[in-house]
């Protein structure tokens, strides 16, 4: 089994995992094996545009199920919360309805799920010495902010965001700092970034785990109900008859509504209640 601190690349935010996950790889046949390394048991499809005699033997060695289809021409399945995993290294590579498609990955998403992604560097010494010199390689290729990365992957529903560096540069950064650019977390000298984007917090997917999807469902309305004042007592009273029939605990259901409630006059009214919590 390969040791964390050793592994490259997307690989990295991978745990060794012995259960049977579900796991989507896009268009990266060169992770399969370490993919298949790490989660012995995982159901893992792989997809790709194109076939060849050498990625079906690959797939039938690392026990993969292959799908012919392009995610770029919306070839994704239907169905939503199928994959705890999703590896789409060229996801903000390639393409232009980025926006599009990282929300149709989401939608594939379970809820404790996550996506791995990466992008080039728009901040990056290399690119800005190309600048300096009057030069733009144009090209297919998309760089990236990292802060508009953030931006993006937030308003595709994305809760939990993480970042590694990948390729470094082999420049130093400190005439470019001289000029007057931040290096917060070394982003001068690090051409690609590495992404995790977890679809929930890990708080709210723990939350999701202990009771079924109906009874989460019937809790988050009647709680947006009360907090936008629509019969806030009557379904008050409805939430508390919930919470005794189903044996939603106090702890469970303050950090329930701490996650979901927006509005402060809201927690003021569950607190009144009695049954919220201070974060």
């Amino acid at each position: 089994m390969s040791n964390t601190n050793e592994r490259r690349g997307l690989m990295q935010f991978v745990p060794p995992n012995f259960l049977n996950v579900p796991v989507l790889l896009i268009e990266a046949s060169e992770l399969l094996t370490e993919l298949r390394k790490i989660l012995p048991a995982a159901q893992i499809a792989f997809m790709t545009p194109e076939t060849s005699p050498q990625i079906r033997t690959l797939c039938r060695n690392c026990r993969a199920d292959l799908i012919i289809g392009d995610y770029m021409r919306d070839d994704l399945p239907r169905a939503p919360k199928i994959f705890e995993l999703i590896i789409a290294p060229e996801v903000l590579t390639f393409g232009e309805n980025f926006y599009e498609t990282l929300l149709t990955l989401n939608h594939l998403l379970k809820d404790s799920g996550c996506l791995l992604t990466q992008f080039f560097n728009v901040r990056s010494i290399g690119v800005l010495e190309t600048l300096r010199q009057g030069r733009f390689s144009s090209n297919e290729q998309r760089l990236w902010a990292k802060g508009d990365v953030v931006k993006l992957l937030n308003d595709t529903i994305y809760k939990e965001i993480h970042f590694l560096p990948g390729e470094r540069e082999n420049f130093s950064a400190e005439a470019w700092e001289e000029f007057g650019f931040e290096n917060f977390n070394d982003d001068l000298t690090t051409r690609t970034w590495l992404v995790k984007a977890c679809k929930c917090t890990a708080e709210v997917a723990a939350l999701k785990d202990i009771f079924p999807p109906e009874v989460r469902a019937e809790l988050s309305r009647l709680l947006h109900r009360i907090e936008y004042d629509i019969d806030a007592e009557k379904n008050f009273a409805r939430l508390i008859e919930l919470r005794d029939r189903e044996g939603i605990f106090d702890d469970y259901l303050s950090d329930f509504i701490n996650q979901i409630v927006v509005h402060e006059s809201a927690k003021n009214f569950f607190r009144a209640k009695g049954i919220l919590q201070d974060d």
